[in-house]
């Protein structure tokens, strides 16, 4: 496995995982990106972005949300065979810090492989709340 720069050929696949009907309940908001809405806001972030390799096929993407909040996504066809745990691994050696929704159990699980404990907090309108 290998993580590559997301460049202009996988705008799309980004697109399509995320509008995926099996990765729905991972995301805050879900709605049909377009590809025209897809190409700008890549044409904006794509440097945040990252593409899972396996054997010349990519199978998930991991990106960076205002350049501290992780954001990735594991094809569906390849869940369980420790993608999300490399992508969220090799991200975490920048120095990055990670929020988990808490009923996304399967992001949970992937933090705690790489030695993270459980800390739950409130936030309003974005604003943490103890």
């Amino acid at each position: 496995m290998k993580l590559v720069n997301c460049d202009k050929d996988y705008w799309e696949f980004v697109r399509t995982l995320r509008t995926h009907p099996d990765n729905k309940i991972w995301f805050y908001t879900q709605s049909k990106i377009t590809s025209n809405q897809q190409k700008k806001f890549m044409e904006n972030n794509s440097d945040n972005y990252k593409i899972c390799i396996l054997e010349n096929t990519p199978v998930g993407y991991i990106g960076l949300i205002d350049g501290h909040e992780i954001t990735y996504c594991v094809d569906p066809d390849y869940k369980g065979k420790g993608i999300g745990t490399f992508m969220v691994n090799e991200i975490l050696k920048e120095g990055i810090d990670a929020y988990v929704k808490i009923d996304n159990i399967s992001s949970q699980k992937v933090f705690e492989k790489l030695g993270f404990e459980k800390q739950y907090y409130y936030t309003y309108k974005n604003k943490k709340i103890i």
